[in-house]
């Protein structure tokens, strides 16, 4: 038997537990991705994430304590639909960059379009990356020129009707949304 006292005992252990959370649990919940990179690990396929018992108990503490977990909850949900992010190319959207559409309905920030900056072209994640939400009055994040932004808005508002489409998982099949698609005008 330890000879700590039960409080210390107890503070030790929980930095050295896990809980099992079903992620389909915070849906409702209320968009920062970097807080998944914090310490929670997503279970592919399950629903389920992990993550340390002391992460929860920083958020619990913290004065926007709702709103950390709420962010938690909404990156975790994006890790779950990561199987389904297609990636659009140049002859998809005539936009040089790489842009990345992720459907995950259910998400509080709503649709939004990944650019990538630095590599341009790439096409696995990593480097540099922008978000361009559909909304045209929230603001682009991470780094993107003013132009960039304009063709990706403009890319946005021509294929509106079917990017919310695949947001909302309707279609049968990526093909079918890729058809759907239609590239910027050549200038």
């Amino acid at each position: 038997m330890s000879d700590q006292p039960i409080g210390a005992r107890s503070k030790t252990m929980t930095r050295h537990l896990n809980i099992r959370v079903r992620s389909s649990a915070f849906e409702e919940l209320a968009a920062h991705p970097e807080l998944a990179r914090e310490g929670a690990t997503v279970v592919s396929g399950t629903g389920a994430f992990v993550l340390p018992i002391s992460l929860l108990q920083d958020m619990a503490t913290a004065p926007d304590a709702r709103q950390r977990l709420a962010d938690l909850a909404d990156a975790l949900i994006e890790e779950e639909y990561a199987f389904a992010m297609t990636v659009l190319n140049e002859d998809d959207t005539g936009i040089f960059n790489t842009l990345w559409f992720q459907p995950a309905p259910g998400i509080a920030h709503g649709p939004r379009i990944k650019v990538m900056i630095d590599p341009p072209k790439a096409v696995r994640p990593g480097g540099q990356q922008a978000t361009v939400p559909f909304d045209p009055d929230k603001p682009a994040e991470g780094g993107i020129s003013s132009a960039l932004e304009r063709q990706v808005r403009a890319f946005i508002e021509l294929n509106r009707d079917a990017l919310l489409k695949e947001w909302n998982r309707e279609f049968g099949s990526t093909r079918e949304f890729l058809a759907a698609i239609k590239p910027l005008p050549k200038k």
